[in-house]
């Protein structure tokens, strides 16, 4: 226990510092894209391969900690993070910036993988949810961070990544000092689909699709579609950090919702608030306020959708439910912006929210049924 005491906050430190550097890195990838006279198709091509990385890295996680255990393989992963931002200075083509961005993918699904199995596995049913929450806090906070100091991070490609280094560095220290052990699995590490095929887990496998596919969207398209507006780099983060910060503020109040009221009403609820947020953002009426109730409720969906489907499983299935949410969330982040990407450079720009509210009206109606089914079981 006195392990678990320590190892726990360090966790959260370390994770703090990898963040910050993936947001803003994941801020800055599009920018300097747009700036080079990309296109909105090609701008997509290398955000979905960063989500291909994610996949990637998704699958590989489980045999990667069994192999070498939690912090030898966080660590390795941070050194492939540091290989792979420095090797976006050697060219600035879409192919070598789409491999790149792979390879950081690849490292950020282990990395999640890992850190999520600690906090999943260590965890009891009654401190599980409030560790969750101090998670993904702890992760958008670290968002938030990385997207106000980006102004203060050189703007050339070496120099970037030589400050992305040390942040590294600095999240291997605090791991290294910790104190975590995941349990073997004796399971092939790619026999993922009984965790898929579960039916008690499929609406929460959906909300973690749905999540992957508008945050994925958020983190690739929308900076550059600020950028298309007139919005300057620091305007574009600014915007950003709205988003982001309404979603670290949510969490908590959203998670004692959903334990109040059940996680189905609750997300119905948020996909309904999307909706409307995304009408009043393509109009460009109240767009403060949209953008603050737009990212209370994208960003919350994964958390709930996580906890929904995590209570079916036993607990020696956990760390292989979290690698399959991972895995399913990664499927929605690598499609959706490609898709996203295309439509606007065919249709306009608009039609990032007009998507994203097809998105959101889509799992609504999925939500909705399954509700109304719920009930209609109950009265028979």
């Amino acid at each position: 226990m006195g392990h678990r005491s320590y190892s726990f906050p360090l966790l959260l430190i370390s994770l703090v510092f990898f963040t910050i550097s993936l947001s803003t890195l994941n801020t800055q990838v599009p920018l300097w894209l747009k700036h080079n006279d990309f296109s909105m198709s090609q701008i997509g091509i290398v955000g979905s391969s960063y989500f291909i990385g994610n996949l990637v890295g998704a699958m590989l996680a489980n045999w990667l900690i069994g192999k070498f255990n939690a912090k030898k393989t966080y660590s390795a992963v941070c050194g492939l993070f540091i290989v792979a931002t420095l090797g976006l200075s050697l060219s600035m083509d879409v192919y070598s910036w789409s491999f790149w961005r792979l390879i950081i993918g690849i490292a950020c699904a282990i990395t999640w993988v890992i850190v999520e199995s600690c906090i999943l596995v260590t965890g009891s049913i009654h401190n599980r949810g409030k560790m969750l929450a101090a998670y993904m806090t702890t992760y958008y906070l670290g968002t938030v961070f990385g997207q106000a100091l980006l102004r203060y991070f050189p703007k050339n490609i070496l120099y970037f990544g030589l400050v992305i280094m040390t942040l590294m560095m600095l999240a291997v220290f605090f791991i290294l000092l910790t104190y975590y052990k995941l349990p073997h699995r004796k399971r092939n590490s790619f026999n993922l689909l009984p965790m898929i095929l579960h039916k008690p887990a499929r609406f929460g496998l959906v909300g973690c699709v749905i999540a992957g596919m508008i945050i994925g969207s958020i983190y690739s398209l929308l900076p550059a579609y600020y950028s298309y507006l007139g919005y300057n780099d620091q305007m574009v983060a600014n915007w950003i950090i709205l988003l982001i910060i309404s979603g670290v503020i949510a969490q908590t109040p959203v998670g004692w919702c959903a334990d109040k009221f059940g996680k189905a009403r609750l997300l119905l609820v948020e996909m309904l608030i999307a909706i409307v947020a995304c009408l009043l953002l393509i109009s460009h009426h109240f767009t403060i306020l949209a953008t603050i109730f737009f990212g209370a409720a994208i960003y919350t969906v994964y958390p709930i959708a996580m906890a929904w489907a995590c209570q079916t499983v036993k607990k020696q299935d956990i760390v292989a439910m979290n690698q399959a949410m991972l895995l399913v969330n990664t499927l929605g982040s690598l499609i959706a912006p490609a898709v996203i990407a295309l439509a606007m450079d065919w249709l306009g720009i608009q039609y990032l929210f007009i998507s994203f509210m097809i998105i959101s009206l889509y799992f609504a109606w999925l939500l909705a049924w399954n509700l109304l089914k719920s009930k209609r079981s109950d009265y028979a």
